[in-house]
């Protein structure tokens, strides 16, 4: 039984059937990983080069890739549905998205000819994100279906939400009795609402609403990478030894095994991290500060390509 009733608090918790959709989540984030083991394996026996790099570079996207597909299964493994007299809440993550009981208009049980289509996130055993459903147009899915008589639709006046809780006769007449319970008065206190959309405290962060910032970190990051990607690319042309101008604000030059050329971009990650980090705290309290720390990255990342481009000259 996954629908629990807390009579006390007159409260009804359904949790769908998440096995197969957690199962399938997990199981390409594990396929993501190794594959990522791999090619840092494969890729370390290559001599340094761009074609190195990009190895590397390959088994980083397959572990964010990885990442996403387990945060993706934590959602999938968290999903629930929260009754009681003061709405429908559907957590999903580190969201919570909640209906009024005033607004839901009625339920819906899901039928084949619906046809439900969905363009979100979705595979076998999970569902989430906009879709589409003949009879009530775009619809959004909150779900872990195989088949749509597994649905129920919840239709308010502007959305239509695709959920499927393990026992939906069971979810609808819970449902209808805190319809029924939400009509009669209430104090004050039990009448006060959550927002719409609620997120936890990663998910609330700042940064997520703000664009500029969003574009200046990915900036940084991209001329980071890029830094890596052209040093990797001149190693094999460099000579044993080499000219660093180190720190590259200075006059002071010495020869150098041409393997210290890594410490350039090397110090630069280590200051994009720090910008970064001090980036978020700052972006709580003081978001134009947050967006000249950004600013900062980029300023850096662009001092070190010059160290990079001297060193390279000098070679």
């Amino acid at each position: 039984m996954h629908a629990v009733l807390l009579k006390g608090q007159g409260l009804t918790i359904e949790r769908p059937l998440r096995t197969t959709g957690t199962l399938v989540g997990a199981g390409a984030s594990s396929i993501a990983l190794v594959l990522a083991l791999a090619l840092v394996l494969r890729a370390s026996g290559w001599p340094v080069s761009f074609t190195q790099f990009l190895g590397y570079l390959g088994a980083g996207m397959l572990v964010l890739l990885a990442l996403l597909f387990a945060f993706w299964s934590y959602g999938c493994f968290t999903l629930r549905y929260i009754l009681d007299r003061a709405g429908l809440t559907i957590v999903w993550g580190p969201l919570k998205h909640f209906i009024a009981i005033d607004r839901i208009q009625g339920f819906v049980h899901g039928r084949g000819e619906h046809r439900p289509r969905v363009s979100g996130l979705s595979w076998r055993g999970y569902h989430v994100g906009r879709g589409y459903v003949d009879e009530f147009g775009r619809v959004l899915f909150f779900s872990t279906h195989r088949a749509p008589e597994e649905l129920v639709y919840v239709q308010t006046g502007d959305t239509t939400y695709a959920l499927s809780p393990e026992d939906p006769a069971r979810f609808v007449a819970e449902a209808q009795r805190f319809r029924q319970a939400g009509a009669a008065p209430v104090t004050a206190g039990e009448r006060t609402l959550p927002p719409a959309v609620q997120r936890n405290i990663f998910a609330s962060h700042p940064i997520s609403a703000d664009r500029v910032a969003q574009l200046l970190a990915l900036a940084a990051i991209i001329a980071n990478i890029a830094l890596w990607g052209f040093v990797f690319a001149i190693y094999p042309n460099l000579n044993n030894q080499i000219q660093i101008e180190f720190p590259p604000i200075g006059d002071v030059t010495t020869l150098e095994p041409r393997s210290e050329i890594f410490k350039i971009p090397l110090t630069a990650t280590a200051i994009l991290f720090t910008n970064l980090l001090a980036a978020l705290l700052f972006q709580w309290r003081e978001r134009a500060a947050a967006n000249l720390l950004l600013s900062g990255g980029i300023f850096f990342q662009a001092v070190f390509w010059i160290a990079a481009f001297v060193a390279y000259s000098n070679a």
